[in-house]
């Protein structure tokens, strides 16, 4: 018993650890290697088409984008919103925001998001469900945008 214990742990440990490498290091720079810290723009319009294609949302202009640069540090952020339709023909507003990696000296995707999405159950409950569904459904959001990654990270693969 002991040894399928043991081994449920390390199972479990190797996908956590797996999880955090994938989200932290693997996926935010992808397709945005080739992007210098001025070419902002650029690697924001690659982020909200990357995050629209893989939503099942159609890009079509931005609506602003911003640019921040600290005067002390090296550090610098972008964040915008990206006009995007349905399948249907509805329009959808994506939140897309970049920070600049001053180790890697690369554009990083901090979070994207649909605003308003459908999905926001996990903080708009109807029927106030308590914590052991709240913490269910914020697990299958999060796996949801997991997926979302993969997604797209693959299909820009075959580009």
């Amino acid at each position: 018993m002991k040894k399928i214990l043991a081994a449920c742990s390390i199972a479990l440990a190797l996908a956590v650890c797996s999880f955090a490498f994938w989200n932290g290091y693997v996926y935010p720079p992808h397709g945005l290697h080739e992007y210098s810290k001025d070419q902002y723009t650029q690697a924001w319009e690659i982020a909200a088409r990357d995050f629209c294609a893989s939503s099942g949302l159609t890009f079509v202009h931005p609506d602003f984008i911003t640019f921040r640069k600290p005067e002390t540090s090296d550090e610098a952020y972008v964040w915008g919103v990206a006009r995007s339709l349905t399948r249907d023909g509805r329009d959808r507003l994506a939140w897309i925001y970049l920070e600049w990696s001053t180790k890697r000296h690369i554009w990083t995707r901090s979070y994207s998001l649909v605003l308003a999405d459908g999905d926001d159950e996990v903080f708009y409950t109807p029927t106030y469900p308590g914590q052991f569904q709240r913490a269910l459904i914020a697990l299958r959001k999060i796996m949801k945008e997991n997926a979302r990654h993969v997604r797209e990270y693959l299909s820009s693969q075959g580009q």
